[in-house]
């Protein structure tokens, strides 16, 4: 890294100087001349010792002599000058590896400079917290056209405020990847990936960092976190954000002063569907926005509105001083929520069933949740626009009832063996006291509890449609009674035309099932009742609705042979113009319409 923001330490322009072989070395001359010095110095010791020698004798060894010592120094010559030679050309050698060498440094040096300068990643080289290199793309980053007008700066002058601290403690645990914001000199900030390695930049150590760009990464993080916890529709917290923060709150209230609490409302707004089914589902999304709007209105800054699904909101308040607190915030919510609202050129209302369930009576998140909804439930049940604030006996009736309705699906597929029977009240005829007919009443001797009162498990029973296969196991029963009676009445002589007739109950809900009449003329056939000796007895809401699809059934009943009775009739909306439409043998006046 230190070489492509450097000159480079050689240039192609100053050639490697090439030596040549030069001729005899000082080295040789030297030898020669210790050779001369030598022979002289043989010649005067020859003479000295051996002064007797002849003429010839003293040239022949001066002649042997003198070739040895010639031989010795061409030979110490010439070891010298082989080895000269031989360095020389290493030297030659060397010296053109290191042209080469440079050569291809300084054209590797130039493209990496260029890549530097052209990558597309933001690159930039700092010491001791100020900028020594910039490359293009870095600059874009930071905001700047210059590069050159970066060099110098302080690296904290482009951090933003509030990540200075931690960036520095992370420099100094000498992190590799960092992530923090830049802040342009505009004023806008780039979300940045930082990556650092340590070099050396004009033989001294520096820092290298490549930055990423990760703005659009972290908004499109932020989004899709904020559409995970969010409601696309009204921009409320959902469910999964609305249990966290409710979490959180219960372990808040758990360290607070004694007294201060927190509470959890659920709302359930009153007919939304007739809205969504007059109006259209864009109507009803309308009307769910504006309700959000409302809800934040009138809870405290603090507090949170949730949309739960559907039409039910939740509402967490936090910090409260007491109980009472909870309910002025629900009166501000029932104020808002009363303001009529145009929708479709259509002004409408709006109203909601509320549930309230404080901290001190749930001990986690699923129970003060479970709370507030069986409150709610409970202020459904009263009406609209109610609330029902929870108290522990709220619960012990929602598992009561969950358990009787395990119960009724059980008892549904054999109800005798779950304990149901059929009490039969007589009718009499007030002249003559004789009993005219049987009215058959629905028994429940629970094997554990013991009798059971009706109202306690038939509207149960009409909720869950459970209705439907008892009631048709009454009518059955019914039949074989009213066959026994016959078969009795028959055994012991008497007019088979004054045997008592039955009368059975018939729910809404089982006289709308599909296949009603069907089954009603199977049980005829299956038990061998006679249809004259039936009646059922119908509420009068069963005109009310559907009443076209009502007389069609009604005359297919009576096309069986069957009686048929109005039920309770005076409670409802009773009007004698029924009697001109519909094929009724018998009214049976409620006893309040009577009374006194």
């Amino acid at each position: 890294m230190r070489s492509f923001m450097q000159d480079t330490p050689f240039s192609s322009s100053a050639p490697i100087r090439h030596l040549t072989r030069p001729g005899l070395s000082g080295a040789t001359v030297r030898a020669f001349l210790a050779a001369g010095a030598w022979m002289f110095l043989y010649e005067s010791v020859k003479q000295a010792i051996l002064p007797n020698l002849s003429l010839w004798q003293s040239h022949a060894i001066t002649i042997v002599v003198s070739a040895v010592t010639a031989a010795l120094v061409a030979y110490v010559s010439l070891r010298r000058h082989n080895a000269l030679w031989h360095a020389l050309g290493e030297e030659e050698a060397r010296s053109a590896r290191l042209e080469l060498r440079q050569s291809a440094l300084a054209h590797s040096e130039a493209r990496y400079r260029l890549l530097v300068e052209a990558s597309p990643e933001a690159i930039a080289v700092h010491r001791r917290g100020q900028l020594l290199y910039v490359n293009a793309a870095g600059a874009s980053l930071i905001g700047v056209t210059d590069p050159e007008s970066l060099v110098g700066k302080s690296t904290r002058e482009y951090v933003h405020a509030d990540d200075r601290v931690r960036l520095e403690i992370r420099a100094a645990s000498q992190a590799a990847r960092l992530e923090y914001r830049i802040v342009r000199p505009d004023g806008a900030i780039v979300e940045v990936e930082a990556t650092s390695v340590t070099i050396s930049y004009e033989d001294e150590p520096a820092v290298q960092t490549v930055f990423r760009d990760m703005t659009a990464r972290k908004h499109l993080e932020a989004r899709l976190v904020h559409e995970a916890f969010h409601d696309p529709l009204t921009g409320l917290p959902n469910r999964a954000l609305f249990r966290d923060r409710v979490s959180h709150a219960l372990e808040r209230s758990r360290r607070a002063p004694a007294g201060v609490g927190s509470a959890v409302l659920f709302l359930d707004l009153d007919e939304f569907k007739s809205v969504n089914d007059t109006l259209g589902h864009a109507a009803g999304d309308r009307m769910l926005v504006v309700v959000a709007e409302r809800l934040r209105r009138a809870t405290r800054a603090y507090d949170t509105v949730a949309r739960l699904g559907g039409d039910e909101f939740g509402v967490l308040l936090e910090d409260l001083p007491d109980e009472a607190e909870a309910l002025d915030v629900l009166e501000r919510i029932r104020i808002a929520l009363a303001a009529p609202l145009t929708i479709d050129g259509r002004s409408l209302h709006v109203s909601a069933s509320v549930g309230v369930a404080h901290s001190h009576f749930a001990g986690d998140t699923d129970a003060i949740l479970r709370n507030a909804d069986m409150a709610m439930y409970e202020a459904k049940e009263q009406g609209k626009a109610r609330h029902a604030i929870f108290e522990p006996s709220m619960y012990e009736a929602i598992m009561h009832r969950l358990q009787l309705e395990s119960e009724l699906r059980n008892a549904a597929i054999d109800p005798t063996a779950a304990g149901f029977s059929l009490a039969f009240q007589p009718i009499v005829e007030l002249g003559s006291g004789a009993p005219t007919s049987m009215e058959a009443l629905l028994r429940w001797r629970h094997p554990s509890r013991g009798d059971t009162a009706p109202l306690d498990f038939i509207p149960l029973a009409e909720h869950t449609g459970m209705i439907v296969p008892i009631g048709d196991w009454v009518l059955r029963e019914s039949c074989l009674a009213l066959a026994d009676w016959c078969a009795l009445w028959r055994t012991l002589g008497r007019d088979p035309a004054a045997t008592p007739s039955v009368s059975v109950n018939i729910s809404p809900r089982q006289f709308v099932e599909p296949g009603f009449v069907a089954r009603v003329a199977e049980v005829l056939r299956e038990t061998g009742a006679h249809p004259t000796g039936v009646t059922l007895e119908i509420t009068e809401s069963v005109f009310m609705h559907r009443s076209d699809e009502a007389l069609a059934t009604l005359r297919a009943l009576k096309a069986l042979g069957l009686r048929l009775a109005v039920d309770d009739f005076g409670t409802g909306y009773s009007s004698l113009s029924y009697l001109q439409r519909f094929p009724v043998d018998v009214l049976k006046i409620d006893r309040a319409f009577v009374e006194g």
